[in-house]
C-alpha cells in the first residue's frame, strides 16, 4: 500500500482574502491587547502623577508659610528696633539726669569745701583771740 501525497491544490482567491483577513484581526487583537496594557500604564502614571502634584502642593504651601514669615521679619525688625531705639532714648536721658545730679553734687562739695575752709580760718582766728585774750587775761 503506497501512500498517495495528494498535492495540495491552490488556493482560490476567497479563501486567500480569509485567511488575509483573519491574519489581519489577529494582528488587531494583538495591538488592541497592547494598547490596554499601554493603558493601564498611563492610569498607573497618572495615579502617581497625582499623588506627586499633590505632594508640590503641600511644599508650595509650606513656601507660602515661610514667605508670609519672611515677610513678618523685616516688620519685627523694625518693631524690635524701634524699641531699642525707645530705650536707649530712655537711657540716654536718665543718663543725662544723672550726670546733672552728679554735677551739682560736685558743686555743693565745691561749696561745702569752701564753706568748711572759710569756718577753719575763722576758727584758726577765733583761737587766736582767744589765745590772746587768755594771755591778757593772765598777766
Amino acid at each position: 500500500m503506497s501512500k498517495e501525497n495528494p498535492k495540495r491544490q491552490p488556493l482560490t482567491i476567497g479563501q486567500r482574502f480569509t485567511s488575509l483577513e483573519r491574519l489581519v484581526r489577529a494582528g488587531f487583537r494583538q495591538v488592541d491587547a497592547r494598547f490596554k496594557q499601554v493603558d493601564v500604564r498611563f492610569k498607573q502614571v497618572d495615579v502617581r502623577f497625582k499623588q506627586v502634584d499633590a505632594r508640590f502642593k503641600q511644599v508650595d504651601a509650606r513656601f507660602t508659610q515661610v514667605d508670609r514669615r519672611f515677610t513678618n521679619i523685616p516688620l519685627e525688625l523694625r518693631s524690635l528696633r524701634k524699641g531699642m531705639n525707645d530705650g536707649f532714648a530712655a537711657v540716654d536721658d536718665r543718663i543725662d539726669r544723672l550726670a546733672t545730679h552728679v554735677d551739682g553734687f560736685m558743686k555743693l562739695h565745691e561749696t561745702l569745701d569752701i564753706e568748711v575752709k572759710v569756718m577753719k580760718e575763722q576758727m584758726n582766728r577765733f583761737e587766736e583771740r582767744l589765745t590772746r585774750l587768755e594771755a591778757g587775761r593772765a598777766s
